[in-house]
């Protein structure tokens, strides 16, 4: 007998769409796991020598499925990139035409049992953003094969656990706008909202393969849609009365924590929604209904900044005759840091310096020249300035 806390889930992505390449698996960590076959079949409507049923004749086999998660920073970044049928670029994501598919494999560790998907992409993907609680994402996967077998041995090669990023919540959504209005306590209120992405994914049978598994899966039509929860208020109203006119409305809103975020822009929508009503204890609220049309979204990732370890400047001495100038250069690390810094000096009269570091002699004396760390203000170096007659 198997517990779910012992089933192993990983992906790798595939260089060529169903063949799975030679390299290091990520860890999916993941709510649940629906990724299965689907064996279809057709009553044989033969008939026999005595009236008994002549069973079933097996026809094709589907594979696919949800898998549900949570989300941290980074580690969908790859299935985003499928569902959209682009790689990021940089880090912006919108929609393209490539095919972007994986390997997933399950192990369950304490009876053997491995299976695998093949030329597995993602259909659609749900993000649901609760009042309440942490940000969940559901991604409809399509495979092109599948394969399974009870030896004790896994199809997952060196898995590479996630980083420990923090789960996304509802306390870390900010910049909500609706229509280009920042949706706050004064003019509404949103109590939850969902986004999905919809490939609108189509089956491909090729007679001649061999199998009777799908040939290709085909993305049709790219369809971003979802539903907003708000309060009744006059802003409500006025986004009620787009479908009026089917006039186009916009959303964007950012997530992030201390590890990273992303930014999220659906240019143009139109929306359909049912006049509210409540009872005498209510809050009003109206379900906003919203499909993109025309105008592609975008997503743009938000990395963390690095943090600063050190800023370090040279020379650490400098002697400058009266009207000399002299260069200062400074480096803060680790590399990828923001290199900017504010220069500053004790005995500007003396020694002043510019926002680039050029130090210039004024008159006879000493000074501090400091570099602080535009990032981190408790970060700095400095260099001692003796100027001479």
């Amino acid at each position: 007998m198997s517990s779910g806390a012992k089933v192993q889930l990983a992906s790798i992505r595939e260089v060529k769409p169903g063949v799975t390449p030679a390299g290091d698996w990520k860890v999916l960590t993941r709510i649940s796991n629906g990724l299965m076959p689907t064996f279809n079949s057709e009553e044989n409507n033969e008939i026999g020598f005595t009236r008994m049923s002549q069973g079933t004749a097996q026809t094709t086999v589907d594979v696919g499925g949800d898998i549900e998660t949570k989300w941290r920073f980074g580690a969908l970044d790859d299935f985003m990139a499928s569902c959209f049928g682009k790689d990021w670029a940089g880090n912006v994501l919108t929609m393209g035409d490539d095919r972007i598919t994986f390997s997933i494999a399950s192990y369950a560790t304490d009876i053997g049992v491995s299976a695998i998907a093949r030329g597995v992409q993602v259909a659609n993907m749900n993000f649901d953003f609760p009042g309440d609680n942490e940000v969940t994402v559901t991604m409809t996967m399509a495979a092109r094969s599948w394969d399974d077998k009870g030896d004790n041995t896994s199809f997952i090669v060196n898995a590479q656990p996630e980083a420990s990023q923090r789960r996304f919540s509802f306390k870390d959504i900010s910049g909500l706008k609706i229509n280009g209005v920042q949706v706050g306590e004064d003019n509404a209120c949103v109590d939850s909202f969902n986004l999905q992405f919809d490939n609108n994914v189509q089956t491909q049978r090729c007679i001649g393969n061999g199998n009777p598994y799908p040939g290709n899966i085909i993305a049709t039509t790219f369809t971003p849609s979802g539903a907003i929860t708000i309060s009744w208020s006059k802003m409500a109203y006025q986004l009620w009365k787009a479908q009026k006119t089917n006039d186009a409305i916009s959303l964007e809103f950012t997530i992030g924590n201390a590890d990273g975020g992303y930014k999220f822009l659906i240019p143009e929508m139109e929306v359909t929604a049912d006049w509210p009503d409540g009872g005498s204890t209510d809050i009003i609220q109206v379900e906003l209904n919203y499909t993109a049309r025309r105008v592609a979204p975008t997503i743009t990732r938000l990395p963390a900044p690095i943090v600063v370890a050190a800023v370090d400047v040279t020379p650490a001495t400098l002697s400058l005759a009266v009207g000399a100038t002299g260069d200062l250069e400074v480096v803060v690390t680790p590399a990828g840091a923001s290199q900017q810094v504010t220069w500053t000096s004790s005995a500007p009269a003396i020694a002043s310096v510019s926002e680039t570091g050029l130090v210039k002699a004024l008159t006879v004396g000493t000074a501090t020249i400091t570099a602080t760390s535009v990032a981190d203000g408790t970060k700095t170096d400095t260099c001692a300035v003796t100027v001479t007659a």
